[in-house]
């Protein structure tokens, strides 16, 4: 059966020229364990939710001043968001003196594990490309892995491993 990605839109800047939308694309990868359509759709949802946050908070809003660290990091669970506040110019957008950052490429692919036909973790592997005007008017690539558990009040960033660079 082919799964189609499902994407989640935002709002984001663009050049100055207004705002434009640019849709994230989300596909699902290896499930461990058995778990329902339906319900792999909304662990899809909602799991690409928390990831574009991130993305906006980071690196997308803010061009031309440093991302605020405490903002930086929405659905990290505290241990998290220390961490990637100690990694913050790998983590957000800090160390880029831009004038506008433009997404070219959003995609995330999510491998679950499943226990009880019930998603318990997810492995979000991420794919953000931009291009970036200013001091470098060049295109960065952050790519990498968000490790995410399921608590009470929705999916929560625990762990993460990023790489950032120009291409």
């Amino acid at each position: 059966m082919a799964r189609r990605p499902v994407t989640s839109a935002s709002r984001l800047r663009h050049d100055g020229d207004g705002p434009t939308a640019l849709a994230t694309s989300a596909d699902i990868g290896r499930i461990i364990g058995r778990l329902p359509g339906s319900r792999r759709k909304a662990v899809r949802k909602e799991v690409t939710a928390v990831v574009d946050r991130w993305w906006e908070a980071a690196y997308l809003s803010g061009a031309g001043q440093a991302t605020d660290p405490a903002r930086a990091f929405p659905g990290f669970t505290p241990g998290a968001r220390k961490r990637a506040t100690f990694d913050r110019a790998l983590m957000t957008n800090a160390d880029l003196d831009t004038d506008t950052i433009s997404p070219l490429m959003r995609k995330v692919r999510l491998d679950l594990l499943a226990v009880n036909q019930r998603a318990r973790s997810v492995t979000a592997r991420f794919d953000l490309r931009v291009r970036t005007t200013g001091e470098r008017n060049r295109r960065l690539r952050v790519r990498g892995r968000l490790f995410l558990t399921r608590k009470a009040d929705g999916w929560r960033v625990f762990g993460y491993d990023v790489s950032k660079g120009w291409l």
